[in-house]
């Protein structure tokens, strides 16, 4: 929810508490269409392996899905059953990508929150790869990596760090590294993901990702698939936005009205739809009383500084909105930040919201 939102409508009852729910993640699709392939032809994807790493309460469960085909654009969804010792399920969370490159393994991965006390002792995943949408034969292009180290952050947690080569000649935003990590035996003990913010053309960065793992790595994979912005055309990292930001707002405003919780989730900031699922961020706003609120009008709006997106690392260039909004037969002024993600008005959670969804 937009900061100011947050500041003035809190005490009104409009911010809840979050229960956790199955994750769905929108995701990009190549944009030249290919047949679809038939049964004929075999499974398109296959679960390779699957597992999970825990640290406290929290639990990264990871899955590796071939991509048996020469298509991309694939909607892949793997649900994850976190059980106990005694085959209860503890929780059940799911991540929902697509296939960025053919014949290859991705590496898919979401965050599991426990509650107080409860240790998991395997995970049960499940595949299904959808065939119905638009496909393309142009993969998002392999972006090579130097071995992964696993090493402590200052806080004492665990990293895995790399370098990330783009061979590409335009800069790419916010690639989506999945990374899984095996024991001795090569069974998986966690994982985890990051997003850098920009690659360089031709250029490299150095990645710290931060893990969730049990015991100590043998070795640590990388995946780097697709941002959600891409598409066959080489990424632009610049592009102008469609509408304006306060036409983007009252959007929001409007779906906000309407509990169009679903709506909102499609244009929340593709780092923090990372961090909460839609159906745990639906979930997390039907919990409780929502307030009646009406669109009145724009008051400004006006370019700032690139912003923080809270709970990630990340920034973003930004708009300040100042609005007017009615909440239960009041008008009340409204500031607002939208972000321009790759041409598109998005808008982020704040960090009162995600502890509030039980998210950090």
């Amino acid at each position: 929810m937009p900061r100011a939102l947050v500041l003035l409508l809190a005490a009104a009852g409009l911010l809840t508490a979050c229960s956790p729910a199955q994750t769905t993640t929108p995701q990009a699709t190549g944009s030249s269409a290919s047949p679809t392939p038939s049964a004929s032809q075999g499974p398109v994807g296959s679960l390779t392996a699957s597992g999970f790493g825990q640290e406290d309460k929290y639990v990264w469960v990871t899955a590796i899905v071939r991509n048996n085909t020469q298509q991309v654009g694939q909607t892949v969804t793997v649900n994850f059953n976190v059980l106990d010792a005694s085959g209860t399920i503890l929780k059940s969370e799911a991540q929902v990508e697509s296939f960025s490159q053919p014949g290859v393994d991705h590496i898919l991965g979401t965050q599991v929150q426990l509650e107080a006390g409860e240790k998991a002792a395997r995970v049960e995943a499940t595949l299904l790869v959808e065939s119905n949408g638009t496909f393309s034969s142009t993969p998002f292009p392999a972006m090579p990596v130097t071995t992964p180290v696993v090493k402590k952050d200052e806080y004492g947690g665990r990293v895995v760090s790399f370098e990330l080569t783009n061979p590409q000649q335009v800069p790419i935003s916010n690639p989506r590294i999945g990374i899984a990590c095996v024991d001795s035996g090569g069974a998986i003990i966690g994982g985890g993901v990051n997003f850098p913010e920009l690659v360089p053309a031709g250029g490299r960065v150095k990645v710290d990702a931060s893990v969730i793992l049990s015991g100590e790595p043998s070795s640590c994979s990388v995946f780097t698939g697709a941002p959600s912005s891409w598409d066959t055309s080489a990424p632009s990292v610049s592009a102008a936005p469609t509408g304006s930001a306060a036409s983007a707002f009252e959007t929001w405003v409007n779906q906000f009205a309407a509990q169009d919780w679903a709506g909102q989730y499609t244009s929340l900031v593709s780092a923090q739809q990372a961090l909460i699922s839609k159906d745990r961020y639906i979930s997390c706003r039907t919990s409780g009383e929502v307030m009646s609120m009406k669109w009145i009008g724009v008051i400004s709006s006006q370019g700032v500084a690139a912003d923080p997106i809270p709970g990630t690392t990340k920034s973003l260039p930004a708009t300040l909105v100042k609005v007017s909004v009615q909440v239960s037969g009041l008008a009340v002024p409204v500031d607002a930040h939208m972000y321009n993600e790759k041409g598109t008005w998005k808008w982020a959670m704040t960090q009162q919201n995600l502890t509030g969804c039980g998210v950090i």
